[in-house]
């Protein structure tokens, strides 16, 4: 019986202290677009497509992963629009890109400062399935989207990783 409590106790601080590395995270601050992000403090956070404000993406550690866990944040022009409107524009949109293939899951945050919808697509060129999170926030006529993105077989465990992200982003209205 001690042997089986040891065992269990020498478990749940493996798995507390895998758990704990991955709620590590940094903040990020962008004065001219107006925004803060919390993202974990290993990602990169890169400027390599100048229509986005904001990109952060997790190292690779695996070589042949060629398509690492990411985030985007975008703003778009949306004047005389609210919440609903931006949520509905950005489905709308996604539903017409090459390789979509479905919406799987839809919500609103608690707060309601937020929408969000998981989408499924593939990568046109590798056929690799890829699972999306955007989060649609509405603010100073302006939609903004925060795309979440991660390997089909790695998204679950990301998941709760994104939603801590999207919690966390500030808009200054």
């Amino acid at each position: 019986m001690t042997t089986f409590r040891l065992l269990a106790l020498l478990s749940f601080l493996f798995f507390a202290g895998k758990n704990s590395m991955a709620q590590t995270f940094k903040s990020y601050k962008d004065a001219a677009n107006h925004f803060e992000i919390s993202i974990p403090s290993n990602w990169l956070v890169t400027q390599s497509d100048p229509r986005l404000k904001f990109i952060a993406i997790r190292p690779q550690t695996e070589p042949d992963n060629a398509f690492p866990e990411n985030i985007n944040l975008n703003f778009i022009d949306a004047p005389h629009g609210n919440l609903d409107s931006a949520y509905a524009m950005s489905i709308e949109s996604n539903n017409a890109l090459p390789g979509f293939l479905s919406i799987t899951k839809k919500g609103t945050a608690t707060s309601k400062r937020y929408k969000w919808y998981i989408n499924s697509h593939k990568d046109l060129q590798t056929e690799t399935v890829l699972q999306t999170i955007v989060f649609v926030y509405y603010i100073k006529e302006k939609a903004i989207l925060l795309t979440c993105t991660a390997p089909f077989g790695s998204f679950e465990r990301y998941k709760p990783v994104f939603f801590k992200i999207a919690d966390s982003l500030k808009l200054q209205s």
